[in-house]
């Protein structure tokens, strides 16, 4: 039996009360589930990257990236 399986069991065994609660338990989970596929669809931000220049040797450079415009 698959997890899916056992928790259609599970809901199917409640009395109202008890959907009623475990349905706040869950839908918080769902909804976060959405939140994040919606998210994972918008463009990034420009600044995501700027810093993917193959060097490792940026945190010594920060002044001289500062000046020359942060990945512009």
């Amino acid at each position: 039996m698959t997890t899916r399986e056992r928790l259609h069991l599970l809901v199917d065994n409640m009395d109202d009360e008890q959907v009623e609660r475990a349905l706040l338990a869950v839908e918080p989970i769902a909804q976060s589930r959405a939140t994040a596929a919606d998210t994972a669809r918008r463009p990034l931000p420009e600044f995501v990257g700027s810093f993917d220049s193959g060097r490792h040797d940026l945190s010594q450079r920060v002044d001289e990236l500062l000046t020359d415009g942060f990945g512009r």
